[in-house]
């Protein structure tokens, strides 16, 4: 009896302890985005159970056929998945086989993972639920499920993504028999086509449209311009004739290169706007320069250095303190100025009123009470400059905001300066035409005293006075080289030619030659 409960206790255990492999799935292959899966069926492997089985595991089933073209016939119903066999065969035993072990014989059972595994054979039904299944052991195929129990359950799940359908880069999403494609910016529709921007012609003025992802580009046609080509372009006419062209609204901005101005940049600058020429000097206007032709006696860029009682003075417009001053002139191979007589400084300051206008440091300095030192550390004695106030180690300038008097200031202001060279016969000749050359300043400025007849920096020019004057009584001018001649020829005057203030050119004399002529001569 004792025996008996223990069995009874055994029997009852197994029956109340489901087998824990139902519903268990394994992948077999994927055939035309079908994915098929063997799952474990509790139970006799009836149509009904293999069904059931599929479908408690989220997934569709096959028949014994593959339900594509020809392969129908009562080997396939309406409930069970279609795919395409790929021309393998009907047998959805075989094609699984052909997928995974590479032969089709036996239909399917002489492939180890399709061991036992069965699907809904229809045409069983005439002789009850059975499902037709192979066995690999026994390589038997169409096995009537009614006789086996506990195998497993060919079943299927769609791959809706596996053919890649979205487009352009989105994301495809598997669903129930469908797909959803996740469609990035500028693309639409179920597969993620591209959106064509232009379909709504947003170019103006034909303009070209180009489509592009999530965008487009607009390809003006002459003479417009902006994302839509909305605008004019002011600037397709090349206005800026020597500078860079901005359109804007109706209009359009110049920026001039250097040495050029105007609303298109077509004028060029006046650089002698700012009359730059000092000692009278007269400007002419260059491309991003200018020229200063200077009077008699002058020199420099700017004419900025004067020749005077055997010195050349140059009035810088630069302010240094008076030892940068000292430095600055001692470069140039000269000196600060020194003021030694009444007329030295008369032209000094008149020199510093024609160009500066500034207070400029002069050479001196007071070393103690009323002891007046010139550049050269020469100690000056009773001289023209009236000092203001007596100071200890000061410097000199001429105080431009009292009447260019000499005042004692602390060295280290900065003030303009006046530079000073002694002027001396030159190394070598420049002048031509046999000018007489002097130079200063280390021969870096050279002074052409011309001969008669004779002008220009290097004498190089030959006067052509008959150009130059006309002679009265339309009497016949005859030029004489350093001067020139007025002659009456056959004419006969009734009293001899006699000279006047009117018969020659400012700076030049008159000469009667005869009773019928006369020269006009330099002074």
């Amino acid at each position: 009896m004792a025996k008996m409960w223990k069995f009874l206790l055994f029997f009852v255990a197994v029956i109340a302890c489901p087998d824990s492999s139902v519903g268990q799935q394994e992948y077999l292959t994927t055939v035309d985005n079908w994915n098929f899966y063997k799952v474990k069926v509790s139970g006799v492997m009836t149509n009904a159970n293999v069904k059931a089985t599929c479908e408690a595991a989220g997934m569709r089933y096959p028949c014994y056929w593959s339900g594509s073209d020809r392969c129908t016939n009562y080997h396939w119903t309406s409930g069970c998945i279609t795919y395409d066999a790929a021309g393998v065969g009907c047998h959805t035993h075989s094609v699984l086989s052909a997928n995974m072990c590479g032969t089709i014989s036996g239909y399917g059972s002489r492939c180890q993972p399709l061991d036992d595994t069965f699907v809904k054979m229809p045409v069983y039904a005439s002789i009850g639920d059975s499902a037709a299944g192979v066995d690999y052991e026994t390589h038997a195929w169409n096995l009537h499920g009614a006789d086996y129990s506990n195998m497993y359950a060919l079943c299927a799940d769609f791959d809706a993504c596996g053919s890649a359908p979205c487009q352009n880069g989105a994301a495809c999403q598997d669903g129930l028999h469908s797909f959803t494609c996740h469609c990035k910016p500028g693309y639409t529709g179920t597969l993620c086509a591209d959106i064509d921007e232009c379909i709504s012609a947003p170019c103006q003025n034909g303009a070209t449209c180009q489509d592009e992802v999530n965008s487009f580009t607009c390809q003006c046609a002459p003479g417009y311009t902006g994302t839509l080509c909305e605008d004019i372009d002011d600037c397709a006419s090349s206005p800026c004739v020597h500078g860079t062209c901005t359109d804007d609204v109706g209009s359009y901005t110049c920026s001039c290169e250097n040495g050029w101005e105007g609303t298109d940049c077509d004028h060029n600058t006046d650089d002698c706007a700012s009359s730059p020429c000092w000692f009278g000097g007269t400007c002419v206007d260059g491309f991003r320069d200018f020229t200063c032709v200077c009077p008699k006696g002058f020199e420099g860029k700017k004419c900025e250095i004067a020749a005077f009682s055997g010195q050349c003075y140059q009035f810088s417009p630069d302010a240094l303190s008076h030892p940068e001053a000292q430095q600055a002139c001692s470069t140039k191979n000269g000196h600060l100025a020194d003021v030694k007589d009444g007329q030295q400084q008369l032209f000094i300051t008149d020199g510093i009123a024609t160009t500066t206008g500034a207070s400029s440091w002069l050479g001196m300095q007071l070393l103690h009470v009323y002891t007046l030192a010139y550049s050269d550390g020469s100690v000056a004695q009773a001289g023209p400059l009236q000092l203001s106030a007596a100071h200890c180690d000061l410097c000199v300038l001429l105080d431009s905001s009292n009447r260019n008097q000499a005042e004692p200031t602390p060295c280290a202001e900065q003030h303009n300066y006046v530079c000073q060279s002694n002027i001396e016969s030159c190394g070598s000749n420049v002048c031509q035409n046999s000018g007489n050359c002097t130079s200063c300043f280390g021969e870096s400025v050279f002074f052409c005293d011309c001969p008669d007849g004779f002008v220009g920096k290097s004498c190089e020019i030959n006067v052509d006075w008959c150009a130059l004057v006309t002679c009265p009584f339309d009497w016949t001018c005859q030029d004489d080289g350093t001067h020139f001649t007025c002659l009456a020829g056959s004419a006969r005057l009734k009293d001899p030619y006699q000279c006047s203030s009117a018969s020659c050119p400012d700076g030049m004399h008159c000469k009667e030659e005869g009773p019928s002529s006369f020269s006009c001569r330099s002074v």
